[in-house]
């Protein structure tokens, strides 16, 4: 009753901050502005699109997390969210931008590893570090390329 809560709440102080300033960098370069004024119905916007991403997306990544790093019981379940709530409100704290998804992760994979190395499907950890250490670079080299291409074109 208390894991659910906080974690909505370490959600929107990180992730929810995120989309509003990809939104914001979307409009200001879309406008050329230095600044971008946002009214009260492109913020309604932008939490309704979020919000339908959530809905759409936090199942599958609830389907491979479940089914992933480690077999599942509940009280691992309730240890992970809220060493991920935990883990997010502090870094929102501290302004650093953290993923509640990988929050959610790591903490599934410390809650098994509490128990027992054994616990953890080492294979699926694995895949998702992989995952996270492409990732930025990844998205870096991609934008790169992108804009070199439109400086090319503009």
């Amino acid at each position: 009753r208390v894991a659910f809560p906080l974690q909505c709440l370490a959600y929107g102080a990180s992730d929810g901050q995120k989309m509003i300033a990809l939104f914001a960098v979307a409009a200001g370069g879309a406008a050329g502005a230095g600044s971008v004024r946002f009214g009260a119905g492109a913020l309604t916007g932008c939490a309704v699109l979020f919000g339908l991403g959530a809905l759409l997306g936090l199942p599958r990544a609830a389907v491979a997390l479940g089914s992933g790093i480690v077999p599942l019981r509940p009280l691992d379940t309730v240890t992970a969210e809220l060493a991920a709530a935990a883990a997010v409100l502090g870094s929102a704290a501290l302004g650093f931008p953290v993923s509640m998804t990988q929050s959610v992760a790591g903490g599934l994979f410390g809650a098994g590893l509490g128990q027992s190395a054994g616990r953890v499907r080492w294979r699926q950890a694995g895949r998702i570090g992989a995952a996270w250490l492409l990732t930025l670079p990844l998205s870096g080299g991609f934008a790169a390329a992108v804009a070199v291409g439109l400086r090319e074109l503009l």
